[in-house]
């Protein structure tokens, strides 16, 4: 269906919508130029991309026609940008897969985007992660006794994402590194 069926099609079923029978040139500009301004505030994913440009009433064909196009020329590039967010948040944040996947869905990445992005984060670096976070986190809780330093410290990691055998290996570690 080209755009001006569709935009015929709307009148005729009595909605109203935003454009009225331009030049699908026109209409394009007016898609281009808003994607363009989105991308331009910082990279996003497509899928959040197109909903806010329907949300803006937009033609749905258009919106998906520019996106593949700017997709194919590198200006959106969902899975390099999976990656990065998965790296920061690995390495700043120090949190686990699982949460890194979650955030992930939750910005709109597709889950092929998702199996890329967290692909390379290795368990072993995961569990030195978990580690140092629990010896940089137990030093302020030495006026607490073992069993509730264990119990706040597993909480805390736990909320990071880490399954309970690397969080139980990181809390055995730092206690080490307190008790020496």
């Amino acid at each position: 269906m080209n755009i001006n069926d569709a935009l015929k099609a709307a009148q005729a079923s009595g909605d109203q919508p935003k454009y009225s029978l331009r030049s699908v040139d026109s209409l394009e500009e007016d898609v281009r130029q808003a994607l363009l301004k989105m991308l331009e505030r910082g990279s996003k994913p497509s899928s959040s991309l197109r909903a806010a440009l329907v949300a803006k009433e937009h033609p749905v064909e258009l919106i998906d026609q520019l996106i593949a196009r700017f997709q194919e020329v590198g200006l959106i590039d969902d899975f390099a940008l999976a990656k990065d967010t998965a790296e920061r948040l690995f390495t700043r944040k120090s949190q686990a897969k699982k949460m890194i996947a979650m955030a992930l869905r939750e910005k709109g990445f597709s889950s092929e985007a998702i199996d890329y992005a967290i692909a390379d984060l290795d368990g072993d670096a995961e569990l030195e992660s978990a580690k140092a976070l629990a010896v940089s986190r137990i030093a302020r809780m030495a006026d607490l006794d073992t069993d509730a330093r264990s119990r706040k410290l597993a909480g805390f990691l736990s909320r990071k994402g880490y399954s309970s055998s690397v969080v139980w290996a990181a809390i055995r570690h730092a206690s080490d590194q307190l008790s020496a």
